[in-house]
């Protein structure tokens, strides 16, 4: 497990409306992190934080299971993420402790996205979020 001296977080909220039937979701224009170098990102789950800060209820550990994250790097490169691989968040002071560390990477916002792998139980995930921290420089 890694260590950061924690500097800016950007929150991200990815909402699922009920009714959708789109098994990818791309994230929202994130103005912040456009030309940011990415250290972590980390999920929360209902039990981490029962409601978004939007006012939504949180995806759970089951939907975190049941989807991958897909993100772009600047230059083309992708990775792709089980989401509950990025749950792993635990907070001592100042410093955050986080899975996986993206080396101070450019991520393209706009091209990445969240797949929902249980197509069948996709009413499961709407009316929720999936709510992620960003750490990350300039």
């Amino acid at each position: 497990m890694n260590t950061l001296q924690v500097k800016r977080v950007e929150y991200v909220e990815i909402f699922i409306p009920t009714g959708s039937t789109k098994q990818q979701i791309f994230f929202p224009d994130l103005p912040n992190l456009r030309t940011a170098k990415t250290n972590f990102v980390s999920a929360y789950d209902v039990n981490l934080l029962p409601v978004s800060f939007q006012g939504n209820t949180v995806e759970s550990l089951t939907e975190l299971k049941n989807s991958i994250v897909t993100l772009y790097f600047d230059g083309g490169d992708f990775i792709q993420i089980p989401t509950i691989a990025l749950y792993n968040f635990g907070i001592s002071s100042n410093v955050y402790q986080y899975p996986l560390d993206f080396a101070k990477q450019r991520i393209v916002w706009a091209k990445s996205y969240i797949t929902l792998t249980n197509t069948a139980g996709i009413v499961n995930y709407a009316n929720k979020s999936f709510v992620f921290s960003v750490g990350y420089e300039y």
